[in-house]
């Protein structure tokens, strides 16, 4: 036996292992779990010498899981000015923190920044070209939005980056948004279109490194000691940096990572390669955008509100549209498949799951039976049928579940309609199919908060009470699967964490309260304790 055995007791320990359900304590030995069961049993299988920790009436949960962030980009948008609807209820906040930006930078430096957010800025009004030359007349300036997919600029920006009328939209779905009279408005969609623009935010190699280890922190906070990274907004030698700190030793979570498609023919990482705390998995496609750029796909056209045609900016009769053609992809996900990397596609109408799920469906033939658990990622709207087919073919969906929490009463009232707002992230139908869910907060969209999201599924509880798409709702059980066992294995990632079971690594979410006991809608009140990751306390900074 090992002199480093340590005994967790607790008076809930809740495994998410059928085996052996609800235990009281947990052995570790190293890096990982030894025995998992009562006290007595735990401390006969135990060395004489092993350290008990007795953490009274806490909560031992294994690891939590978040499949779907992106450190990189919160390291640069977190540095920003904040203009988000999490910290401005009103719209003077917004400009307040602009015009502090200017105030203190010299005419001609760049201003960014980011969480713009005409949902929870009460008045916004519209945003653009105009608006932002009034704020900073000397200054190119770049503004955000909170869900990412729309950046706004002014004429100094377009200026710096080379952009005017004659510009054609990039590829890859990126649009330059025209008035009628073929005017740049400032709104840029899509990752291709802001790349031009953001390039000009390029810390030093030290700077983001340090921005990238306080991310990383951050997500230990929260209680996560897993994260998934689909896709990369940073070069590929990002890859390094991610490799380095899981060599450290007190690096507070594990990363599983997903390149961007055209970045795979620029690195000699293979898939499955890395070690205990870093490995890369697959590649990430972008098919569609977001509810909020008016680019989600959709079989039918967004609601005619103010909200869209004027906040928003979204052109009536608009049904969204693809950054691709299934047929430019399709040799691409063939390619992927022969060489075993898993694929993830960002996709959220109904018409873009199903347009994926196609494309899937042609990549896979001959090979629907094999384990690659291909992944749809955010699935705001995909459909019971589809749902079904993806089950069929061994796709799997990860669930952006709090856009129903932050944005549904807007998306049910003014974007998508109450119709379809009845299916709106349809978890309980994907339950119902067979399918092993996870769910995501896809920071910095919104904050890493696994018991939100657990909440949200649980409860189909908006920001302010009501409830949207009720019939969606799981269990309790079936949502912390979510962002622990099942989520693991949406990772590839369930034969070394996800749940305590003897031989998996000894990582553990400690919280004030059993989220299997208490009243659902008070899940979002959990308050976590620490985190351990491979047998050792994770310390906790302070700060955000």
């Amino acid at each position: 036996m090992s002199s480093r055995q340590t005994i967790l007791t607790a008076q809930h320990v809740v495994t998410m292992d059928p085996t052996h359900a609800r235990a009281e304590s947990v052995l570790v030995d190293g890096d990982r779990i030894v025995a998992v069961g009562s006290r007595r049993g735990v401390e006969q299988a135990a060395a004489r010498d092993a350290e008990v920790v007795d953490l009274g009436d806490a909560c031992v949960l294994p690891g939590l899981v978040e499949p779907h962030t992106h450190p990189d980009l919160c390291a640069q948008c977190y540095a920003w000015v904040d203009v988000s609807g999490f910290t401005h209820k009103e719209v003077s906040g917004v400009e307040a923190a602009l015009c502090s930006a200017v105030a203190s930078r010299e005419p001609g430096e760049w201003i960014f920044a980011f969480g713009l957010d005409a949902m929870l800025t009460e008045d916004i009004g519209t945003w653009g070209r105009d608006r932002l030359d009034e704020i900073a007349p000397e200054n190119p300036v770049a503004v955000m939005i909170q869900s990412m997919h729309t950046v706004f600029v002014n004429s100094l920006a377009f200026e710096a980056a080379g952009i005017d009328e004659s510009t054609p939209d990039p590829p890859g779905g990126g649009r330059y948004q025209r008035d009628r009279n073929g005017r740049l408005t400032g709104k840029l969609e899509e990752a291709s279109a802001s790349l031009p623009f953001l390039r000009f935010d390029a810390p030093e190699e030290a700077e983001l490194r340090a921005r990238m280890w306080t991310q990383y922190q951050r997500y230990a906070r929260a209680g996560l000691t897993t994260i998934g990274i689909p896709g990369l907004f940073t070069p590929i030698s990002m890859l390094g940096v991610f490799e380095d700190f899981s060599k450290r030793a007190d690096v507070p979570i594990r990363t599983v990572a997903y390149m961007r498609h055209h970045q795979v023919g620029h690195t000699d990482w293979k898939p499955g390669q890395g070690n205990d705390h870093f490995r890369i998995q697959g590649v990430k496609l972008w098919y569609d955008g977001s509810p909020y750029s008016g680019t989600m796909l959709l079989d039918e056209p967004y609601v005619e509100s103010r909200l869209c045609c004027c906040t928003l900016g979204i052109p009536a009769g608009t049904t969204g549209h693809a950054n691709f053609t299934p047929d430019e992809l399709v040799e691409v996900a063939r390619r992927l498949q022969s060489e075993g990397w898993q694929v993830l596609t960002h996709a959220q109408g109904d018409r873009g799951t199903r347009e994926i799920l196609d494309l899937y469906e042609q990549a896979l033939a001959g090979h629907e039976a094999e384990d690659h658990r291909w992944r749809l990622e955010h699935c705001a709207l995909i459909g019971a049928t589809d749902l079904e087919r993806a089950q069929r073919l061994g796709v799997t969906p990860s669930f952006h579940v709090n856009h129903v929490y932050y944005y549904g009463p807007e998306l049910r009232d003014d974007i998508i309609g109450a119709d379809r707002a009845g299916r709106l992230m349809p978890i309980g139908t994907a339950v119902a199919a067979g399918h092993r869910v996870s769910l995501h907060a896809d920071s910095p969209m919104y904050p890493p908060e696994p018991f939100r999201l657990m909440r949200t599924a649980v409860t189909r509880r908006a920001r302010n009470g009501e409830k949207i798409a009720p019939d969606e709702a799981i269990p309790v059980e079936t949502a912390l699967r979510a962002v622990t066992i099942d989520a693991a294995w949406q990772l590839f990632a369930e034969k070394e964490i996800g749940s305590l079971t003897p031989g998996k690594f000894a990582d553990f979410t400690i919280v004030d309260a059993n989220p299997l006991e208490i009243d659902p809608d008070d899940l979002d009140r959990i308050a976590v304790l620490g985190t351990w990751v491979g047998g050792r306390s994770v310390a906790r900074p302070a700060g955000r």
